[in-house]
């Protein structure tokens, strides 16, 4: 029973860092980088609203865009590091939905700790839910969320996998 426990977390652990890689996480890049990566799927003024939304001093340490608000536009999930301001050991996370292809709009900001790597908060974006996964000192947390009806956002599931093997099905 420990075997298969571990066999199903080490899956899932790998899944999420293999469909992360996918979701376009990438090595930092400064605001500008960003801005020009975003362009090849962003309109001119959804870039412009981003631009007043995101502080210009950050360093963006993975994103992932696709629809988890229910309207089929791509809504994005940012996570930066704003130098002098953002906590350390953590990253702030936002998420933010696409308006009729025109604008985005903030729907949250949150701020969450890593442990070794930023790499540690990441996200992944499938079925129309937004997956966001960090870890504390015992657990990963694989938690999915969506833009509900009254366009915040919004918890739907929770997974939680000790990173002692020996705790696991426990």
């Amino acid at each position: 029973m420990k075997t298969k426990n571990i066999i199903i977390i080490s899956s899932v652990f790998f899944s999420l860092i293999f469909l992360t890689i996918i979701s376009k996480a990438q090595d930092q890049m400064d605001f500008e980088e960003f801005m020009g990566v975003m362009s090849g799927s962003a309109t001119d003024a959804q870039l412009d609203e981003l631009s007043y939304q995101l502080p210009w001093d950050i360093k963006v340490y993975g994103y992932a865009h696709g629809d988890f608000s229910g309207d089929g536009r791509e809504d994005i999930i940012v996570s930066v590091r704003e130098k002098d301001v953002t906590p350390a050991n953590s990253v702030d996370v936002y998420v933010f939905e696409n308006v009729e292809d025109s604008t985005y709009r903030l729907v949250s900001k949150q701020n969450f700790k890593y442990y070794e790597l930023t790499l540690e908060v990441a996200f992944m974006v499938r079925d129309g839910i937004c997956y966001i996964t960090h870890k504390d000192s015992n657990n990963w947390y694989f938690t999915g969320y969506i833009i509900n009806q009254d366009d915040e956002l919004a918890q739907v599931s929770e997974d939680v996998y000790p990173l002692d093997p020996e705790k696991a099905g426990k």
